[in-house]
């Protein structure tokens, strides 16, 4: 690898900057503060709101050994407005402190200002809280079937995830339940179909869905029973 013996940050645009320090931050709180002090580009790029308004906190390091300064990062960003932020912090509030309703305004807030996985989370979460007595969902959201694919794979191979040691919502957890009941009792007319329709799930397994009701009971169960695994602590006041 041949390296520019010449190569000066001072020419470098600052979207570029942007990106690298933003990744920085990402990594490893502490080398996002030595590049502030080693380049008064970088120091500069630190003290715009833009930055803290689109900082990755989602794949957020969590440093043990740096919680105040992880901490002071992350109420940056939130009081910024920053979308990652107000997701995190909603989706605290809905599974670790049971503030349902709170929780999702704030997931509903981060999915209006543009956050793709907001904007999944919230319309899942719609259509579980929509199934009624008899076992129908209302509210179906507006989204792709390769969408829904998407959303999963992220949700299971690149949030954070594992966080079990929490007491769930109780009205969450029969509701998750409930839907279960569902999925392994429905007997839905396109069971008869002798052509059956299969699609490769995100976990790389074949699932047979026939018809548009079918599909989405199985993905909001599948939603409902991985999503509260990369609920994280988030402990920052509005």
């Amino acid at each position: 690898m041949v390296i520019n013996q010449n190569f000066n940050l001072e020419y470098v645009p600052p979207s570029i900057l942007h990106k690298i320090l933003s990744k920085v931050a990402t990594n490893h709180i502490r080398d996002f503060g030595s590049a502030r002090i080693a380049f008064s580009g970088f120091n500069q790029i630190g003290r715009d709101d833009y930055f803290y308004q689109s900082a990755n906190l989602i794949g957020f390091n969590d440093w043990i050994d740096e919680v105040n300064a992880v901490r002071t990062f992350r109420l940056r960003c939130y009081q910024a407005g920053n979308p990652e932020a107000i997701y995190l912090r909603g989706m605290h509030k809905f599974f670790q402190l049971h503030l349902l309703d709170e929780g999702r305004e704030k997931i509903h807030l981060a999915a209006e200002r543009g956050l793709e996985l907001a904007k999944f989370v919230d319309g899942m979460l719609n259509l579980a809280f929509s199934v009624d007595d008899g076992g129908l969902f209302h509210k179906y959201p507006n989204f792709s079937r390769e969408f829904v694919h998407r959303m999963n794979c992220m949700i299971q191979t690149e949030l954070p995830s594992g966080h079990w040691g929490y007491d769930k919502p109780q009205e969450f957890m029969s509701l998750l339940e409930r839907i279960k009941n569902l999925i392994f009792s429905n007997d839905c007319w396109c069971s008869a179909i002798e052509e059956p329709v299969f699609v490769v799930s995100y976990n790389g397994s074949r699932t047979q869905w026939k018809c548009d009701r079918c599909f989405w009971q199985c993905e909001v169960w599948d939603f409902c029973n991985e999503i509260h695994l990369t609920a994280a602590n988030w402990p920052i006041e509005d």
